[in-house]
């Protein structure tokens, strides 16, 4: 489908633009995190970006040396059938990576993983493979689905309000992602998508989409328009 090519165009054109317009602001992150939060720099982790292949996610690192030790027991806390979001209020994160966070800059290494079509810039988040073992017993009928389309830096559930949903809402909406990357108008998914992640880092304003609900129907939108 053209929507597919189309996509995988302009991650390659936005890719090349970014590394070059923000290569100083890349070596002032890299300069600032060695001396305010020491080495090392970049936190790499093996996530799955489809139902079977695994590959190296690189990030800035925003929290503590430590955060996997059982000091902090992230995923006693934080795990909800799979899904492990962190927020930033908690303790793992230092003052320097809670502003690495909120300005997405955390996310800044990732960029040549979209140039290299390993990830889109839009897509369901990649996850560790202990994370989908858990999705797959709990969702053993659905938690495939959302891998049938490009894992992504940023997503329509981190939009809509990833904490405020339950496991089953947000593997619903991602399922729906992929489904409208198959099937319908993606860009228009992925034009919303990027505009809220830009109005969220700026102004920390709220998506228009922030409840399931209407995210749900905007995406089934975005099939129906474009499957007759």
């Amino acid at each position: 489908m053209i929507f597919k090519k189309l996509k995988r165009f302009l991650d390659i054109i936005f890719s090349v633009l970014v590394i070059v317009l923000f290569a100083p602001v890349l070596v002032l992150v890299c300069f600032f995190s060695m001396i305010i939060n020491g080495l090392p720099v970049f936190y790499i982790s093996n996530r799955m970006v489809s139902e079977k292949k695994l590959i190296k996610i690189v990030k800035f690192r925003s929290m503590v040396k430590d955060a996997k030790s059982s000091k902090y027991n992230l995923a006693e806390k934080y795990m909800k059938n799979g899904y492990l979001d962190i927020p930033l209020t908690a303790e793992v994160f230092t003052p320097y990576g809670r502003f690495l966070e909120n300005t997405q800059l955390v996310e800044l290494p990732q960029v040549f993983a979209v140039l290299f079509g390993y990830i889109s810039f839009v897509g369901n988040r990649p996850l560790p493979e202990n994370n989908v073992d858990i999705l797959r017993e709990e969702f053993p009928k659905d938690w495939q689905k959302r891998f049938d389309s490009p894992a992504g830096l940023t997503g329509i559930s981190q939009v809509v309000g990833k904490l405020s949903l339950s496991p089953k809402q947000r593997l619903e909406l991602e399922g729906l992602y992929s489904r409208v990357y198959n099937e319908g108008n993606i860009i228009k998914v992925d034009l919303y998508v990027i505009i809220s992640t830009i109005k969220l880092i700026l102004i920390r304003k709220p998506s228009a989409y922030r409840s399931f609900k209407t995210a749900k129907l905007f995406l089934e939108s975005c099939i129906k328009k474009w499957i007759y």
